[in-house]
């Protein structure tokens, strides 16, 4: 065995301990609960490594360091596509203004398995493609190619954190370069994340699940603004009805409650100035209609009926003289002043009947 080989078989057997010393810490780290699941999440990263130059090229050129991208992407329970595109730089043995540059674009079917404590190991052989260039730093000397090669990779794979996984692989690449095999062991260290992937019935599945969701929380809002309708709570109503317009635009429902509600603001609103401007009998059937949604709007409607109250002996004989002189359209007016101050007038609802009545029997004969 040769010097250089010697120490060159030296160099691989000191990062190889490294590397072991890496896995090692993966082993005794055995407290982290965060789970790796490679059957359902595809995994994306970086990774830098050290490589180092076996064969025909070992004494010409010093082993590199490189950097780049990884990819895992499952196929089944226990297989995956495997790529990567690494950057790697040599220097030349014999001078150190001169060095080769490599990327290298991997793709390698490959196998794995979950280990008890969260571990997963792979392995895979597959297809590469380099792209070498080699650069004088005082010189324009300058030279490149691209060439198609072998890769064969190992790893083990441990989750740190939720989605989050740190890797430990060694891998060996051939290639041809200038008619001779061109050959690297590397070793790298990758960290990557996991995005979940799902068959198309888990989407599928998703959509009805939201779909449900959202039904459920307009099922909710509404319910909650007719709750607030009842308890005659417009500002809280309006807001719950508008939530569910947010959610679903054309609600019927929904749409509905929020015009009445805005038709019995504008309501109490003019019957508020009727009262100011001391026109109550104006006020009275807008405070009716109003009091249906706002609470204010039926204590003024309460507080009307109750001052009022009096009025009505006089208002009813008002309603008879015009019911005698056939003056039944004053008549009806007059009524329906009387039992917006007290719905269950027996004397008024009579006298609106017959009115009604007679008003109907004159328009058939005419």
């Amino acid at each position: 065995m040769s010097q250089y080989t010697y120490l060159n078989f030296t160099k691989v057997n000191k990062y190889s301990f490294f590397i072991l010393f890496l896995i090692s810490i993966f082993i005794v780290d055995s407290s982290s609960q965060a789970q790796s699941h490679f059957a359902t999440n595809a995994t994306v990263g970086i990774q830098a490594g050290y490589s180092v130059i076996t064969g025909h090229y070992s004494d010409s050129l010093n082993n590199g360091v490189g950097a780049g991208f990884f990819s895992f992407v499952p196929l089944s329970d226990s297989g995956m596509l495997y790529g990567a595109l690494v950057y790697n730089r040599f220097s030349l043995a014999h001078s150190s203004n001169s060095s080769m540059q490599s990327f290298g674009l991997t793709f390698a079917p490959s196998l794995y398995y979950t280990l008890p404590g969260d571990f997963t190991i792979y392995a895979g052989a597959g297809l590469s493609l380099h792209y070498y260039t080699l650069s004088a730093i005082n010189t324009d000397a300058y030279d490149s190619t691209t060439k198609a090669g072998f890769s064969i990779s190992a790893g083990i794979a441990r989750s740190l954190f939720e989605r989050t996984l740190l890797i430990a692989e060694c891998a060996y690449t051939i290639s041809e370069l200038s008619h001779k095999y061109f050959q690297t062991a590397s070793f790298s260290i990758k960290a990557g994340y996991q995005f979940a992937i799902h068959k198309p019935e888990y989407y599928v599945a998703k959509e009805k699940e939201k779909a449900a969701m959202l039904e459920k929380q307009i099922v909710e809002y509404f319910k909650a603004g007719i709750d607030h309708v009842k308890a005659k709570d417009h500002v809280r109503a309006l807001d719950c009805f508008n939530q569910v317009l947010s959610l679903k635009a054309d609600h019927k429902d929904a749409l509905y409650y929020i015009s009445a509600i805005s038709q019995a603001k504008e309501q109490y609103d003019a019957a508020r100035a009727y009262i100011k401007n001391n026109k109550d009998y104006d006020a009275l059937p807008l405070l009716a209609a109003s009091s249906q949604y706002i609470a204010d709007a039926e204590k003024t409607y309460k507080y009307m009926q109750f001052k009022h109250k009096q009025d009505i002996p006089e208002l009813l004989k008002k309603a008879v003289d015009s019911f005698n002189n056939k003056h039944y359209d004053d008549c009806i007016a007059t009524l329906n002043i009387v039992l917006l101050i007290d719905p269950d007038n027996t004397v008024a609802k009579g006298y609106m009947v017959q009115s009604k009545r007679i008003k109907e029997t004159i328009k058939k004969l005419q």
